[in-house]
């Protein structure tokens, strides 16, 4: 049992406030076995983060001065102001807690409790890898200020031995995605796959790309991805090209222990009708299947091109949790339910463009 000695709830908010506590935090990492998850690297969750509408941060659980737990977190902010909304994680319950495994569920609702007693916030959402009936029996049952929503999420694709196998095992609308449209657009663009880039290089097609791609993310988040890229030897780039040098995509991520975990897409806005993302993807698919990768793990959660051939099918529970105060009963008022939850949660993985 989760015992019920006091601990000290510490919010910290910014990117320099979170590096400061780098140390420490990554020594909570490798004392709870966790330094093999690059989500809960803070270095890591602040470079994914690093837009404008986003304030990363964490809530750190002491126990007699010891680092016990990390839950880290980002404020929502609209126009540079912080909307008193804050996300835990992301949608699949990946970047989020950093503390002993059996007892994490126990820190996360700690670290909601404290964050709701604080002014100015009086909202969050999170995403637990538990089922409705074990998230509301953590976290209390759902009423006027807690709403649940139980899903299931797919997001690691398990890799053939070869490319053919792979094609042969999906459905005839996924085949002429990934294949018919690569077909396509390598006989009448004559694209050019670029199956591996230097971190220079990879800047410079993602600076290329980013007045043509979506969404929009400042010029410094593409700088922190070229620092991950030249710190990290396991981090890769891959790109495809028009043969005149014009970029149309480039995917990035790193591999670790026989699995490719992709977490960022940029694709060229204009080629949409050629299904550019998809083309991509079949590169990608085939050079991973060629460097005997196992396994596409696809960060923050699969697109719904691929979803139903990932396994194994997770349940999940989204949680929303509001503060009794006049500005989340005024937003409660004013947006339709099916709205609201949108409000609150990351509806979508903002790295895959």
């Amino acid at each position: 049992m989760f015992d019920t000695r006091d601990r000290t709830t510490d919010l910290i908010v910014g990117e320099r406030k979170l590096l400061a506590c780098l140390p420490s935090i990554r020594q909570l990492r490798l004392r709870c076995g966790q330094q093999a998850d690059r989500t809960t690297d803070p270095d890591y969750f602040i470079a994914a983060n690093m837009m404008s509408q986003r304030k990363p941060g964490a809530v750190l659980i002491h126990l007699n001065q010891e680092l016990e737990a990390c839950v880290l977190l980002y404020e929502i902010r609209r126009f540079g102001i912080g909307l008193g909304i804050l996300r835990l994680g992301d949608h699949v319950g990946e970047s989020l807690i950093i503390g002993p495994e059996k007892f994490r569920a126990d820190y996360i609702l700690l670290a909601a409790q404290a964050l709701l007693r604080r002014w100015p916030f009086h909202g969050l959402s999170l995403t637990m890898r538990a089922s409705l009936a074990d998230s509301i029996q953590v976290m209390g049952p759902e009423g006027k200020y807690r709403m649940f929503s139980e899903r299931s999420t797919q997001h690691q694709l398990p890799l053939e031995k070869t490319y053919e196998a792979m094609l042969a095992g999906m459905g005839s609308r996924t085949r002429r995605s990934l294949a018919g449209k690569r077909r396509q657009l390598e006989t009448s663009q004559d694209v050019v796959f670029v199956p591996s880039l230097e971190p220079a290089r990879a800047l410079e097609v993602m600076l290329a790309l980013q007045p043509t791609s979506l969404p929009n993310r400042p010029i410094r988040f593409y700088r922190t991805r070229y620092r991950l890229l030249l710190e990290n030897a396991d981090f890769f780039s891959m790109a495809m090209r028009l043969p005149n040098g014009s970029w149309l995509s480039i995917l990035s991520g790193w591999r670790q222990n026989r699995i490719t975990y992709v977490d960022l897409q940029m694709n060229h806005v204009h080629f949409k009708k050629e299904s550019i993302s998809a083309v991509m993807r079949a590169f990608m698919l085939e050079h991973e299947i060629e460097r005997r990768q196992e396994f596409i793990h696809f960060v923050g959660g699969c697109s719904l091109l691929l979803r139903r051939y990932c396994r194994p099918v997770e349940v999940c529970t989204d949680v929303f949790l509001w503060r009794p105060c006049l500005r989340a009963t005024l937003l409660k008022i004013v947006t339709p339910p099916e709205r609201l939850k949108s409000v609150y949660e990351r509806a979508d993985n903002p790295l895959m463009g």
